[in-house]
């Protein structure tokens, strides 16, 4: 039996046309359903647990309108820009600086190496300040594209910084920075605060089903040239249903064993857009969801980690991502702490792009590379402190926490225009837009798409 949870609206897969859909719930699952007159009838799995899913709902919170730009003539996702109607102020600005690339991966949501772009100093300085008009201090993520493969990339970095910008990050599938330390190390100088790795699997033979060639030893040293340039790094994996989906635990061990460099684990179910095998047969029953990411974890990591320890994004859409922080114990265990640091960062009620840069500024970044003894009665200082343990526990924190986090991007097949109004992850064009990540790289059946930077 089908219950109708809500209505919404959505994209046609072939035309892109705006077409009515609504989520429902049968069998204990959450689909998207819709009909285009002219190409038929969709129906798409987007959340495994439908008590999950209802339960997130109730903490999704609309906001004010927000948009910097005209108010829309099209419509959303059609005006973007950001339109008057958008609820979400920038909270991630995505630069994309070139779309050259050392690699071409069989899963690419930007596919880049069909188009031809890289803006000059002057293009990425305008991008800097659409970026700080539509977000101020946010978090900036220069991407492509392979960024580092422009030789002015610690220029680009400098820039940045001198504009006001406290935390960069770099997104980079890690060649060179495993090839050349001192690269990173230069990249450090110029202002980069964390290195955003590519990092699907702890075995060559997923790299060479997504990333068309083996790609691990690349991964280790590259985080190891990290550890010796004292950057942090989070671990990006794209998670495919029946080939990686069983090392989330895996991938939490490894995270472990190298904090405090590794800042966290960001997990991404594979999307339907850009480049990616054109299959797309098994999309009702077979595409991994947020739900899905997160019984991997509760059932690979022995216990640590519990589905109540992961909080959902607190916006409108809530199913958007999810996000847990742990402290490592020094008997290696983790220990959720979520809510407790959550809200000393930045009160109750703050802006939401405030509150989730303030987040990213202290715990997707190495905050301090020392490295801290255990306390002297051998146990571990979190548990009775004295004075002294105390103190210790508090410098201690500030590098052994992991943050866990999840984000599931939407595609044409999945689309949910409402959802889209409130996205906070922008990518900054060259000609002063700021248009939702989703809306950006959304691509049809046949490789159409809305937007793009020329």
């Amino acid at each position: 039996m089908k219950n109708i949870i809500n209505e919404t609206q959505s994209l046609c897969p072939e035309c892109l046309k705006k077409i009515p859909a609504r989520h429902i719930e049968e069998d204990g699952k959450v689909f998207l359903e819709k009909e285009c007159p002219e190409h038929g009838r969709y129906q798409v799995l987007v959340w495994s647990d439908a008590k999950q899913y209802r339960e997130w709902m109730g903490q999704s919170v609309h906001a004010e309108p927000c948009g910097t730009g005209p108010e829309p003539e099209k419509d959303c996702p059609f005006d973007c820009g950001l339109c008057g109607e958008h609820e979400g102020k920038t909270c991630t600005a995505v630069l994309e600086i070139t779309y050259r690339c050392n690699m071409e991966c069989e899963v690419c949501f930007a596919d880049t190496k069909k188009e031809r772009y890289e803006p000059g100093m002057e293009e990425i300085k305008r991008m800097y300040e659409t970026a700080y008009r539509n977000g101020g201090d946010c978090s900036i993520q220069l991407s492509g594209g392979e960024p580092t493969v422009r030789t002015d990339l610690p220029e680009i970095l400098r820039m940045g910084k001198g504009m006001g910008f406290s935390h960069i990050q770099v997104n980079t599938n890690g060649i060179r920075i495993a090839e050349d330390l001192d690269y990173l190390r230069e990249l450090k100088a110029a202002g980069a605060d964390l290195i955003y790795l590519q990092f699907d699997s702890l075995r060559d033979e997923v790299y060479r089903e997504i990333r068309g060639k083996r790609m691990l030893d690349i991964k280790l040293r590259a985080v190891a040239n990290c550890e010796q340039a004292g950057i942090g790094v989070i671990l990006v994996p794209v998670l495919v249903k029946g080939l990686n989906d069983g090392e989330a635990g895996d991938l939490i061990a490894y995270a472990k064993e190298h904090m405090p460099i590794v800042k966290g684990v960001h997990f991404q179910p594979v999307s339907y857009f850009g480049r990616y095998p054109n299959d797309h047969g098994s999309l009702i029953w077979d595409r991994m969801n947020l739900s899905d990411v997160i019984s991997c974890l509760t059932d690979q990591t022995g216990g640590e980690m519990r589905e109540k320890d992961f909080v959902p994004r607190k916006r409108y859409d809530s199913h958007c991502a999810f996000s847990a922080l742990y402290y490592l114990e020094e008997d290696g265990q983790l220990r959720p702490v979520t809510e407790n640091v959550q809200n000393r960062l930045v009160p109750e009620g703050t802006d939401f792009a405030r509150r989730a840069n303030a987040f990213t500024n202290k715990h997707w970044r190495l905050q301090d590379a020392e490295v801290l003894p255990a306390g002297s009665d051998g146990n571990t200082v979190s548990r009775h402190p004295d004075r002294r343990s105390m103190k210790e526990f508090i410098r201690r924190l500030k590098n052994y926490t992991l943050s866990v986090s999840g984000m599931g991007f939407q595609d044409a097949y999945n689309s949910d225009l409402g959802r889209l109004k409130g996205c906070c992850v922008h990518v900054i064009t060259c000609d002063g837009r700021a248009v939702p990540l989703c809306a950006f790289h959304l691509t049809s059946v046949k490789g159409g798409r809305l937007y793009k930077n020329e």
